[in-house]
């Protein structure tokens, strides 16, 4: 797997991840999860993007999918 491809699919993770745990008022934001997370506004439920699980999922899928090539 590529890093580009890595990257792209750990964002998708990192937006999915939060905003599918009740968004900006949820358990995401309450918890040690919630370091590094990025929301739009303090009040707003909109979507969250988690820097550490982008950074943390990308790094994990291509050594993963790596080790599986070879």
């Amino acid at each position: 797997m590529k890093w580009i491809t890595a990257l792209l699919l750990g964002a998708i993770l990192a937006v999915v991840l939060p905003t599918g745990m009740n968004g900006g008022e949820g358990v995401w934001t309450d918890s040690w999860a919630g370091w590094g997370t990025i929301q739009p506004d303090k009040g707003s439920p909109g979507l969250l993007f988690s820097i550490p699980l982008w950074l943390g999922a990308a790094f994990a899928l291509r050594m993963a999918f790596n080790w599986h090539s070879r």
